[in-house]
Formats: C-alpha cells, sequence, structure tokens
C-alpha cells in the first residue's frame, strides 16, 4: 500500500506543479460554470411558471366576475387572464383583447393552457337555478390542462352547490306544506352563501410531476441560474480531467514504462493502483472546489452534505474506470486522445450536461441514462432543486458504482502492458 501511495503522490505532486494544470482544472471550469449560470437564467425566463387559463366573459357580470376571481384562489399556480395580467405582460397579450378569435390562436400556439367562456347569462340562470354550461378547451398536451380543468370544476362545484342547496330547501319545505315563495329561497340562498363561505376541505392543487415541473425548476432558475449550471458543467469537466489518464497510460506504454515495471521493485498492480488513486483524488479536489465555487454564487447542495460527498466519489470512480477502460482499447496517444474525447462529448450531453434532460422526451432522457453524466446529475439536482438527502441519491449513487465495477473489470482484462510493435 506505501508503494501505490507513493505512485499516486507523485502523479499529484507532478500535475499539480503545473500551473497550467491548475488553470485548466479550476479556472475554466469555474468561468463556465459562472457564464452558464448566467445563461440558464435568461433560458428560465421563456419557462411559464404559470398556467395560463384564457376566461372569455361574455356575460360581464357580477356572477361571472366571482367565477374568475375563485378560480385564482383556487390554485395558486393558475394565472388567469386577462383579468389578472400585470405590467409584465405575464399573459402575454401585449396589450391585446381577448376575443374569441384571438383565443382560440393562443391555444393553437400553445400560448395558453386552457380556454375558459362564460356565455351571456350565467348570472340570470344562476339566480333561477337554471342549467348553466361553460366551455373549458384545452390546447396544450402536458398536465397544465388537467390542473387548470380541476381548478374550475373546484370552483363550479362550489357556486353550484349553493344553489342546489337552496333549491331543496324550498322543495323540502313545500313538500312539508309550507310556504316557500321567491322570498324564502333567496333567504335559502343567502344562508347556503354563509355556509359554503370558508374553503371546502378538499381543493384541487397543483402537483410538480415529471410532466410539468420544468415549471418548478424554472421558477427556481429565475432567482438563482447558478443551480443548473453549477451541477452539469462541474460532471463535464470532471470527466475531461479523468479521461486524459487515457493518454497518458498510452503513452507510458508506449515508452515502455509499463512493461519495464518488471524489472522494478513495483508490481503491476501497485502502478496501476497508484496511477488510478491518483486520478481519483484529482477528481474528488476539482469536485470538490467546483462545488464550492458553486456554494459561494447561492447554490444550496441541501443539508446533507455527506449525500453530496457520496455522489462525488461515485461518479469519480466511474469516470476513473471509464478512462481505464478507454485505455485498454487504444494502442497510440493520439488515439487514446481521440477516444477520451470522443467519449466525453458524446456522453455529456447525451446525460443533460449541456440542456437538462427534464425538456427533452421520454425516450431521449431514457437513452441519455447510459451515461454515468446522467446519473451524477439525477443526484446533484435532487439535493439542488429537492433539498433531498442521503436516501435520495442512493440509488444514482450505486449506479454509478455498477458503471465503475463493469469498467474496472473491461480495464484490468484488456490493458496491455507490453510496448506497442512499430
Amino acid at each position: 500500500m506505501r508503494k501505490v501511495l507513493i505512485i499516486a503522490w507523485n502523479d499529484l505532486h507532478k500535475t499539480l506543479q503545473n500551473k497550467y494544470s491548475w488553470f485548466l482544472l479550476l479556472a475554466i471550469p469555474a468561468l463556465f460554470i459562472y457564464l452558464a449560470g448566467l445563461g440558464a437564467q435568461g433560458f428560465a425566463r421563456n419557462i411559464p411558471v404559470f398556467i395560463r387559463l384564457d376566461v372569455l366573459d361574455q356575460d360581464h357580470s357580477a356572477a361571472s366576475n366571482s367565477l374568475i376571481a375563485a378560480l385564482a384562489e383556487a390554485n395558486a399556480t393558475l394565472l388567469v387572464c386577462p383579468a389578472h395580467d400585470d405590467p409584465a405582460d405575464a399573459c402575454g397579450l401585449a396589450g391585446a383583447l381577448l376575443s374569441p378569435a384571438l383565443a382560440q390562436e393562443r391555444l393553437a400556439n400553445e400560448v395558453t393552457s386552457a380556454t375558459l367562456i362564460v356565455p351571456r347569462g350565467f348570472a340570470t340562470a344562476l339566480e333561477k337555478g337554471d342549467d348553466v354550461t361553460l366551455v373549458f378547451q384545452s390546447g396544450a398536451a402536458l398536465a397544465a390542462p388537467e390542473i387548470a380543468f380541476g381548478a374550475v370544476q373546484n370552483v363550479v362545484t362550489r357556486m353550484g352547490g349553493k344553489i342546489v342547496a337552496a333549491q331543496l330547501s324550498t322543495e323540502t319545505a313545500e313538500s312539508l306544506g309550507i310556504e316557500a315563495g321567491p322570498e324564502f329561497y333567496e333567504a335559502r340562498l343567502a344562508d347556503a352563501k354563509v355556509a359554503w363561505g370558508p374553503p371546502p376541505p378538499v381543493q384541487v392543487t397543483a402537483e410538480f410531476t415529471q410532466r410539468n415541473e420544468n415549471q418548478f425548476i424554472g421558477a427556481q432558475l429565475l432567482e438563482n441560474g447558478f443551480k443548473l449550471s453549477t451541477p452539469s458543467i462541474t460532471a463535464m469537466f470532471v470527466m475531461i480531467s479523468i479521461l486524459g489518464m487515457t493518454q497518458s497510460l498510452a503513452q507510458e506504454r508506449l515508452m515502455g514504462i509499463l512493461r519495464r515495471v518488471g524489472m522494478m521493485p513495483v508490481s503491476k498492480a501497485q502502478l496501476l493502483g497508484g496511477k488510478l488513486l491518483a486520478t481519483c483524488l484529482l477528481g474528488l479536489l476539482q469536485f470538490a472546489v467546483l462545488v464550492a465555487f458553486g456554494k459561494s454564487l447561492g447554490v444550496d447542495f441541501g443539508s446533507a452534505p455527506f449525500a453530496t460527498m457520496v455522489v462525488a466519489s461515485a461518479y469519480v470512480l466511474a469516470v476513473t474506470a471509464m478512462a481505464l477502460a478507454l485505455a485498454g482499447s487504444t494502442r497510440t496517444p493520439r488515439q487514446a486522445s481521440a477516444m477520451a474525447t470522443l467519449a466525453w462529448a458524446v456522453l455529456v450531453p447525451l446525460g443533460g450536461g449541456w440542456w437538462p434532460l427534464t425538456f427533452v422526451p421520454a425516450w431521449m432522457r431514457t437513452l441519455g441514462h447510459l451515461s454515468p453524466v446522467a446519473w451524477c446529475l439525477d443526484a446533484l439536482n435532487t439535493l439542488v432543486f429537492y433539498q433531498g438527502t442521503l436516501v435520495d441519491v442512493l440509488q444514482p449513487a450505486g449506479v454509478l458504482l455498477l458503471f465503475a465495477v463493469t469498467f474496472f473489470v473491461v480495464g484490468v482484462k484488456t490493458l496491455d502492458y507490453q510496448q506497442p510493435r512499430p
């Protein structure tokens, strides 16, 4: 073990003595984290934080206004347009009057999630206790229309329930021989309104599932875009740095260093173990510094720092084993460098290092999890966006360790210690 530590320290010392190495390991990634974080905040402005519901009020009565006001109270994520627009034009109307034609255009272009039409005579029908039909039109394919429809159903149930209660009271009185004229009905309706005043025990609220969690993440990115850039840029540059070991091993094999190990008091296993240990320590150091830089920018990795350490360790082991496997499949330093570059250039964007997998189709998310980057980012994003704990990251960390074991077995079996022939 002492020889392994000496070899690891020698490799680390040689790398860290080079000022250019510090520049590549820390300065460049930190700059990328900062610039990408600013870009993420700009990107988040295009993500709808609220669910837009266009309401075409054709009645313009106190009853229709009450309906619109109740819709806004039924769900905090619901933005009723144009009634509750703001100076920042959250409804996206740009000062235009919402007409039936514009409502259909906004629905077709998915500017809004749904449209509700309140017909003329809505208030009169309510006063008489007659049936009235509201037209709900759904446009988007995500869960947003379902949430809007649930809020409409909630409000309509409360409004209609008062009338039903007053009608039942009137009918019951008449069946008992009690005179129940219009005044009796109005009095019972007033009683029903008082009884239905408090919020009902069951309400419809928005749940941010995988189908619409982009709204949840987008709201946080508007406050701090570095929440997105810190995990992704860290995962990318740690992979780039570690895969550099591929070229180093190929270079030492070409120079005959690995072959001459047999003539020194160091075994091949000790030499390989020392190099792998040095690479892991270098990756962990880079990971820790970049995470600390993200913390200085306001990124909170949750209340369980040990969870971040577990994810970092599992990811570094997986990528180090991948570098070993790549080294075993190449013959020359140039070939090794090309393979390493191709590996990170494919695996980083595939795993969500360049764009969040939340915003891509389901089949792309499935394909992306063939990359260790995706599992690393799943764990880190759980800590950053959802304040996850150690239990929440055990599954992705376990998958990363499985990657590590698989790549390590492949690397050990394929690595050739012999100097390649000219």
